[in-house]
């Protein structure tokens, strides 16, 4: 069974029916610490878009829910033009988060013009991080996989020239597939759980094209490996 390594199951109004409804599974991430529920394949995250809500209260959040699983996410940083305001308020929050971690923690990444800080502050950090929907270089994608970290690809990374290059790049006991559904609480009504099951297997199909090698057995094992599901 293929997984959505990053699913936005807190967008949701009725998370209970959308994940009856599928045949894949989802690590659902979260925004806020606030927004958390322990579960099966639940992440406690803390967005860099979110981090000026109430950042003191949400970090304690964080820290007395880490325990509850091992999946963390969505975290980050974003350093493009409309989130700089807050980067100092992003990057306290991003460490404060990752130095709470350990190794058997699994970390989906938020990282937008910020590849290179966010490597920088998980340099000591005993975690496994995954970075979504990876958008850097190709010098920050082999500093990620030598710290023994993966990339999660959806349909959208595969439509640039550069992200099809890092598909090609990257070790194939390094890729996971993910959806990054729904972009938006507004996006809820049109994004079904079908849609979801569509998109792994379109974008495993097109990974495998890309590579010339049918990929579906090193990503059901790369899932098996981090997350428990194959």
């Amino acid at each position: 069974m293929l997984l959505d390594t990053h699913y936005h199951l807190d967008f949701l109004s009725d998370p209970d029916a959308f994940l009856a409804a599928l045949d894949v599974q989802v690590v659902a991430q979260t925004v806020l610490p606030s927004s958390f529920t322990p579960g099966p394949l639940r992440s406690l995250g803390y967005h860099p878009w979110w981090v000026a809500s109430d950042m003191d209260k949400q970090l304690e959040l964080f820290d007395d829910a880490v325990h509850l699983t091992r999946f963390i996410g969505e975290i980050g940083l974003d350093f493009s033009p409309r989130r700089l305001d807050n980067a100092d308020l992003q990057q306290r929050a991003f460490r404060h988060i990752v130095s709470a971690l350990d190794e058997g923690h699994v970390m989906s990444i938020h990282a937008v013009r910020s590849a290179s800080a966010v490597l920088d502050a998980l340099e000591d950090c005993p975690a496994t991080p995954i970075i979504h929907w990876f958008s850097g270089n190709s010098d920050e994608l082999t500093r990620l996989i030598r710290m023994g970290g993966y990339i999660s690809v959806n349909p959208r990374m595969l439509e640039t020239k550069r992200g099809r290059a890092f598909v090609k790049q990257v070790p194939a006991d390094r890729i996971l597939l993910e959806t990054d559904f729904p972009s938006s609480r507004e996006q809820v009504e049109t994004e079904h759980a079908r849609d979801v099951s569509q998109a792994l297997h379109e974008t495993a199909a097109a990974i495998s094209s890309l590579r010339g090698t049918d990929m579906v057995p090193a990503i059901l094992e790369n899932q098996q490996r981090l997350f428990g599901v194959s």
